[in-house]
C-alpha cells in the first residue's frame, strides 16, 4: 500500500482519544501481513514494534489518537492533498513510521501510543516508558508530530490552573444586596493582556511564554448574580523553568485575584542543540531548525536524558481544524528524509 493510501486508510479508522483499539489492531495486522520480521509488544499504552532490542537505538514515536471529529470536518477532492481528522495530527506521521519499520530493520523501534490528546496523566507513553527504559537501549527519539518538515527542538511546559473569584449571590433586580464577582475581573484582564505573550531566546531559538484564559463558568440563572466565577488559566512555560517554579509563578501572580488550584502540569524540554544525535539529524536531513511552540512528548524523553527532535509531515497550524489536510508530497519527503537519517546512523 502506498504511503498516501495508508494515510487515507488510517484516517478512515476513527480513533478519538479513548477509542484507539481498532487502529492499534490495524497497525499490528498491517505489519504482520506485510512481512514485518520483528516483534510486537502490545499493552494498554499502545504497541512497540522492533527488530532487535539491543540494536533499537532510535525510537520513532507517534500517537494514534485524535481530537473529536466535528460535524463540519472537510474531506477535500484535491489530488495533491489528503484531508480529514488526523491527516496532520498525526496519521500521516503514523503511516511514515509503519513504512519505515518495513523498510529499515537495524536500529529503530516504533512506538505507537494512545491518549496523547487527553489528560497528561492518561498518556499511553507513560505506560510504555518503563518497558522502553528497561528493555531497550534508546539513544535518540524522533517524535513524529507535524512540523512542516522542520526539525523543531524542545518544547514548552504546560500547566492548567483553576482561578475562583468569589462574590455573593443575590437577585439581579437587587444587586446591592449581593457582590457580583464578574465586576472584579478588571485587574485580572489587565494582567492577562500584559502577560499574554513574552518572547525569549533559548540556545539561539525563539520561544514564546504564553498565559491564557481558556474557559470561564459561573452563574445558575439569568436573574441571579453568581456566587463565584471560575476560569481555567493555561500557562505555557519556558523549558528553563521547573514544574515547581511554574506553579509558584502562577500561584503568586493569580493569588491576588482569587483562589488558585493547580491542575495538570508537564515539564518542557530544552532544545538540546549540543547533542551529537540532534546535530547528526540536522546535518543529515539539512532541514530548517526551529523551536517547538507547544508541548509534545519530547519532554518525556528529555526527562530520561534521551535526546529527541520533533519532525513530521503536515502544517501544525492545521492540526485540530475542520479543514485539516496534509500535502502528499510532504508525506513522501518526510519518509525519504527519515530513511536517509536512519541509514546514516552510527
Amino acid at each position: 500500500m502506498k504511503l498516501e493510501q495508508l494515510t487515507e486508510t488510517l484516517i478512515d479508522i476513527e480513533s478519538v482519544t479513548g477509542n484507539e483499539q481498532e487502529i492499534l489492531t490495524f497497525i499490528e495486522d498491517y505489519l504482520i501481513k506485510n512481512k514485518f520480521t520483528g516483534e510486537i509488544i502490545k499493552n494498554d499504552g499502545g504497541l512497540i514494534a522492533y527488530h532487535s532490542k539491543s540494536n533499537s537505538k532510535v525510537a520513532l514515536v507517534g500517537h494514534v489518537d485524535t481530537v473529536p471529529i466535528v460535524d463540519d470536518q472537510e474531506r477535500l477532492s484535491d489530488s495533491q492533498k489528503i484531508s480529514g481528522r488526523g491527516a496532520v495530527d498525526m496519521k500521516s506521521g503514523i503511516a511514515v513510521m509503519i513504512n519505515t519499520l518495513l523498510d529499515e530493520k537495524s536500529n529503530e523501534v516504533g512506538i505507537f501510543y494512545t491518549a496523547e490528546e487527553g489528560p497528561i496523566k492518561e498518556n499511553g507513553l507513560e505506560i510504555l516508558m518503563p518497558t522502553l527504559l528497561s528493555e531497550f537501549n534508546i539513544e535518540f527519539a524522533i517524535i513524529m508530530e507535524p512540523t512542516n518538515l522542520e526539525c523543531q527542538l524542545g518544547c514548552l511546559g504546560t500547566l492548567n490552573a483553576e482561578l475562583t473569584i468569589n462574590g455573593k449571590s443575590s437577585h439581579s433586580a437587587r444587586p446591592w444586596i449581593g457582590d457580583n464577582p464578574i465586576l472584579k475581573m478588571n485587574e485580572l484582564l489587565v494582567f492577562l493582556k500584559e502577560n499574554e505573550v513574552k518572547d525569549h531566546k533559548i540556545e539561539g531559538l525563539d520561544f514564546k511564554e504564553v498565559i491564557s484564559a481558556t474557559k470561564i463558568k459561573g452563574g445558575i440563572a439569568n436573574n441571579v448574580l453568581p456566587s463565584d466565577i471560575k476560569l481555567n488559566i493555561n500557562y505555557r512555560f519556558l523549558p528553563t523553568l521547573s514544574n515547581t517554579e511554574a506553579k509558584n509563578y502562577i500561584m503568586e501572580s493569580l493569588g491576588k485575584f482569587g483562589a488558585v488550584e493547580i491542575g495538570d502540569i508537564a515539564n518542557g524540554a530544552m532544545p538540546n542543540l549540543e547533542s551529537k544525535h540532534v546535530q547528526a539529524f540536522i546535518d543529515t536531513t539539512k532541514v530548517t531548525t526551529q523551536s517547538k511552540q507547544a508541548w509534545t512528548d519530547i519532554a518525556r524523553f528529555s526527562k530520561e536524558n534521551i535526546s529527541a527532535v520533533n519532525f513530521g509531515p503536515g502544517d501544525p497550524l492545521l492540526a485540530h481544524t475542520s479543514n485539516e489536510f496534509v500535502n502528499k508530497n510532504q508525506i513522501l519527503e518526510s519518509y525519504k528524509l527519515l530513511l536517509s537519517y536512519l541509514k546514516s546512523y552510527r
